[in-house]
């Protein structure tokens, strides 16, 4: 047990700092071209990303999460999740080939005829590192992970700054999109080896896809649903509207892509282990989520106080109008997150058609709030509608994660509350504070050991977390 916590540790460590580095790259790129090009053309590539998120997930039909589930995955096991990634990837570029010119002609848009198609070819090369990703999870590789994926980023963002630079435009986006995936393809072959071939078994297939089919349509429809505010915004407001949420979204994802990333890798991995026990599985999950739900709490309370300086700081005054959506994105992320660490219970004991019903009764929720602020052409119930839906989805996800592994308690619930009040208090109070002494623009920062002080203090007096009685835990593991 303490050898797989030095595991998940070390695993969180590699994995976090990983993705530190590959999304400050990505940030800093962001940045900068948000200063050469225009929110029109972010929304453009808004609108291009709804397609080729929902192709990715398909293509992967969560095929990679069966092989980190199975104990110990066969050749036949890589070879057919591979054969059968490329397979589907390719279908699907087809699907794009053909349906670009209605999507460009949808939007009065020519121009995205031709991104479209472009950005298709990423599916494709995609293909050929989802399968060699899964084995680095399933060795405990996140070192390697990491740093294959930074050099990637590093490389194809310094060259899409160039041709940006350059005159480009929006290519320049969908160039750092293709040379990400291709040079991560590249140093998988490299430095990991080309260890599948073109084999595939019926028998292998079915045992995997019974797994990966109802997570793969969970993903879709919520994935679906979770971008689809582009394709509305772009339709039915404008282009760029869509890049102010596009931009916002895309900072707001930094902390969450982080906590995602680890949950669905390391600690998936790590608690799979776990399995034959659910009571030492329990014991681990809850200090688990113990530990995100604080760390959800302040980077959701920091983020909802500092957006208008930081989309101020990162993007100038011309992109003002992505700090409405990043707020109210910030909030509906925190309780996102928290679902997405609960359906790590579902996963683990395959229990994935739940997941599938789950986001069936989910959508159906946030659908109305989509026609309604359809109806009446109002951003901010469309926005507010991802907030409650999350709220409620989180809710009904911890109901029946609980009872699989039989620990149906109050006590999450309450941690959450706890955090949520004081978070909402924290806010409250630094915005008095702001209003008191006339703070503005960047001067706001001057808060922030206020909030970081308020947020230790209400912890204790909640009795959220001992920080000092952790922080000796984790001595006392290492020592």
């Amino acid at each position: 047990m303490s050898n797989l916590k030095k595991i998940v540790i070390n695993g969180t460590i590699w994995s976090v700092l990983g993705q530190l580095a590959s999304l400050l790259i990505i940030l800093v790129t962001n940045i900068l071209l948000a200063r050469i090009l225009s929110p029109n053309e972010f929304g453009q590539v808004a609108v291009i990303m709804f397609f080729i998120t929902l192709s990715n997930i398909f293509i992967d039909s969560g095929l990679g999460g069966a092989l980190v589930r199975k104990k110990k995955p066969t050749q036949a096991d890589y070879s057919t999740v591979f054969v059968t990634n490329l397979i589907i990837s390719i279908l699907c570029f087809i699907v794009i080939l053909f349906s670009a010119r209605f999507v460009a002609r949808y939007y009065n848009d020519i121009l995205l005829k031709n991104l479209l198609i472009v950005a298709g070819f990423a599916l494709i090369i995609n293909a050929f590192q989802l399968t060699q990703n899964a084995k680095l999870i399933i060795d405990m590789k996140f070192k390697e992970k990491a740093i294959y994926r930074f050099i990637a980023v590093m490389i194809s963002s310094l060259i899409g700054i160039y041709f940006a630079y350059h005159g480009i435009g929006v290519w320049s986006l969908i160039l750092i999109q293709l040379l990400t995936i291709g040079i991560n393809v590249i140093l998988l072959w490299f430095f990991e080896g080309f260890f599948i071939n073109f084999f595939f078994c019926k028998k292998a297939f079915k045992e995997l896809f019974a797994f990966g089919a109802n997570t793969t349509l969970a993903s879709l429809i919520n994935s679906g649903f979770d971008n689809i505010y582009q394709l509305i915004l772009a339709k039915y407001f404008s282009l760029s509207q869509t890049g102010f949420y596009y931009q916002a979204k895309k900072l707001q994802d930094v902390p969450g892509g982080i906590i995602n990333m680890v949950t669905q890798s390391v600690i998936f991995s790590s608690l799979a282990n776990l399995q034959e026990d659910k009571l030492i599985f329990t014991k681990a999950y809850n200090k688990i989520t113990l530990y995100f739900l604080v760390m959800l709490g302040f980077i959701s309370t920091f983020v909802y106080v500092y957006a208008e300086p930081i989309v101020l700081l990162l993007y100038g005054k011309g992109w003002i109008g992505a700090v409405f959506y990043m707020q109210l994105l910030t909030i509906a992320s925190f309780f996102y997150l928290q679902e997405q660490i609960n359906r790590v219970i579902f996963k683990v004991f395959n229990q994935t058609r739940q997941i599938l019903y789950l986001e069936y009764l989910k959508k159906s929720i946030q659908l109305i709030s989509i026609v309604i602020g359809i109806y009446y052409l109002n951003m901010q119930i469309l926005i507010i509608g991802v907030v409650i839906t999350n709220m409620i989805g989180y809710l009904i996800n911890y109901y029946f994660s609980r009872k699989i592994i039989g620990s149906v308690s109050s006590f999450e619930i309450l941690t959450l509350f706890k955090v949520s009040m004081l978070s909402v208090l924290i806010v409250i109070i630094i915005i008095q504070l702001t209003t008191l002494f006339d703070l503005q623009n960047y001067m706001i920062f001057l808060t922030i050991p206020i909030l970081f002080l308020l947020y230790l203090i209400g912890l204790y007096l909640l009795n959220v977390i001992n920080i000092s009685k952790e922080i000796k835990y984790f001595t006392k593991l290492y020592s």
